[in-house]
């Protein structure tokens, strides 16, 4: 067997649990979403091995003495739903992008780890001068300490295109803790920068 089959092979494995969700097979509870949208039918064993807060909610009295057994995720919209779940049985994040930001507040929520790493990679990966001080306001919803350095070390980096706009002063008003975190940090990098320029000079005169 070739690596390439046997990844095909893998991948057919990995997706039989997909298929279960999608169609529906055995399922045992419905997981409602914060919309209008319809309730998802899954499988309470998927959602416990997954989540410890899952595994609560389906433990909970609530959930075991309704009729129709069913939990309620209020902060995500059907299609938002649909995208964790998928993520639940594949391990496979393939949401659009506009739905990564619910996606990341409710992988802190339910305390699904994995998740959470996958879409801050992403965000992380994505930064740009438009996009920072969003990132950044997201990032200290959950204390994330990861992607809120990796967004303060960009704005750094580039604080020339992002301090400029209006916008800027907006998120000053909004946050004006993140904005003296920003303001340390880039009095931190012009002082290294400033201590190696002079470490230069010096060892340049003692050259000369």
């Amino acid at each position: 067997m070739n690596k390439v089959t046997a990844e095909a092979e893998k991948a057919a494995f990995l997706g039989g649990l997909v298929v279960t969700l999608k169609e529906k097979m055995h399922t045992d509870v419905l997981v409602k979403p914060g919309d209008e949208g319809p309730p998802i039918p899954t499988h309470k064993a998927v959602l416990a091995a997954r989540s410890k807060v899952f595994r609560n909610m389906l433990d909970s009295d609530e959930c075991k003495t309704s009729t129709e057994e069913s939990i309620t995720l209020p902060d995500l919209s059907h299609e938002e739903l649909k995208s964790l779940l998928e993520f639940l049985y594949s391990g496979n994040l393939k949401a659009p992008y506009s739905q990564y930001r619910a996606l990341y507040l409710a992988a802190d929520k339910y305390d699904i780890l994995y998740l959470q790493d996958v879409c801050r990679n992403h965000f992380i990966a994505t930064l740009s001068s438009r996009n920072v001080l969003d990132i950044l306001e997201l990032a200290s919803i959950p204390s994330d300490t990861i992607l809120k350095e990796a967004a303060v070390d960009h704005v750094v980096k580039h604080m020339e295109e992002v301090v400029v706009p209006m916008k800027y002063e907006t998120f000053v008003q909004r946050n004006p803790d993140l904005s003296v975190e920003i303001t340390r940090a880039f009095l931190r990098e012009t002082k290294a920068k400033d201590h190696g320029a002079a470490f230069n000079r010096h060892q340049m005169g003692r050259i000369g």
